[in-house]
């Protein structure tokens, strides 16, 4: 049964007030919040062009589920209710996913999530991860036609992507389930022509199609200026760091969940725990410095400012450092090459 809903763009809009709506969360030691994304694995068998994946320099990890359930154990006693597994990588990448949605809801965890390209699955894993009782899947499809999907993913992936939104679909009609299904979409100058395209094709099967505007990947993809449609320049404060947790695939908590540089990574959480690592003297320091607006030199200052400033990472024990100014020239002399190069295959 299709439930309409704006809950992704409402879920958005929430998050980027909270500074306006909840102000007594944006302070340097918040509460431990009940949103905690877990990234199980970092790579991805896409390569998005407006995407820092397929640029990013770490090394492909996959979560160990021992790892994992220790920090499953410490969220549930902290009072987490949501989950979501996915961030910087393909989750499906991970061949453990099933399991760690089932340990998830046998644990108690009220909303357990995951946002995937849909290409690297077949119908029985799909319903597999479903029975394991996911709560919803968000696919994202980033064109509105199998030939400008190929230019944008890289990937000429299109037919099996819808086939497998429509399994969904017919699945969770079948069996009467209550999972979320849902589409989000990058914009770009390539594909807003597309949008209505989309829409037609799948407004009757899931339950939202949520668009957003080709951004430079918090400053990190300066290079997508050769592809935005639009940008909204109108948000100029960050919450993340103060209401939702993030634990990247080789179990650093890190301040952003498009962190893919480890550049706002504050913790080693093999070595510490979830609670000590969200109160770390490093972790406060950087909320003092998001209320306080002084963040020249970092990851979070370029994102808020659209600029390629010199940035250093937060821990440098835990990142993979590159030359950013160097990065950015590469970045966008490589996107021009691969526009091309896609559009003539």
């Amino acid at each position: 049964m299709i439930k309409k809903n704006n809950l992704i763009g409402k879920r958005v809009e929430n998050e980027l007030n909270l500074h306006k709506t909840h102000p007594g969360l944006r302070v340097d030691k918040p509460p431990f919040p009940q949103n905690l994304i877990i990234d199980l694995c970092n790579g991805c068998n896409h390569e998005c062009l407006f995407c820092m994946n397929r640029l990013m320099t770490r090394k492909v990890k996959r979560m160990s589920f021992n790892f994992y359930k220790k920090v499953l154990k410490e969220a549930k006693k902290l009072g987490v209710k949501e989950l979501g597994l996915y961030a910087t990588g393909e989750p499906f990448m991970h061949t453990k996913l099933e399991e760690f949605v089932l340990l998830a809801k046998e644990m108690g965890f009220s909303y357990v999530y995951t946002t995937t390209n849909g290409a690297l699955v077949d119908e029985k894993r799909l319903k597999k991860v479903i029975d394991c009782g996911l709560d919803s899947i968000k696919f994202s499809v980033n064109a509105g036609s199998r030939k400008t999907y190929k230019t944008i993913h890289g990937k000429d992936e299109w037919e099996k992507v819808c086939k497998n939104i429509n399994f969904v679909s017919n699945y969770r009609d079948n069996q009467n389930l209550d999972i979320k299904l849902s589409i989000s979409s990058v914009v770009t100058n390539l594909t807003f022509h597309e949008k209505e395209d989309l829409r037609k094709k799948f407004e009757n099967i899931v339950d939202e199609i949520f668009f957003s505007e080709c951004d430079y990947q918090q400053g990190q993809m300066l290079a997508n200026e050769a592809i935005v449609n639009t940008i909204d320049h109108s948000y100029q404060v960050c919450n993340l760091p103060f209401y939702r947790a993030h634990i990247s695939s080789e179990g650093f908590l890190t301040m952003c969940c498009v962190d893919y540089q480890n550049y706002l990574a504050t913790a080693d959480l093999n070595k510490t725990s979830l609670l000590e690592a969200w109160h770390s003297d490093l972790f406060v320091d950087m909320r003092r410095r998001h209320i306080d607006n002084s963040l020249e030199g970092t990851l979070c200052f370029n994102c808020l400012n659209s600029c390629n400033s010199k940035i250093m990472p937060l821990n440098k024990s835990l990142a993979h450092a590159i030359d950013f100014k160097e990065f950015y020239n590469a970045s966008k002399e490589e996107m021009q090459i691969t526009i091309q190069e896609r559009k003539n295959i």
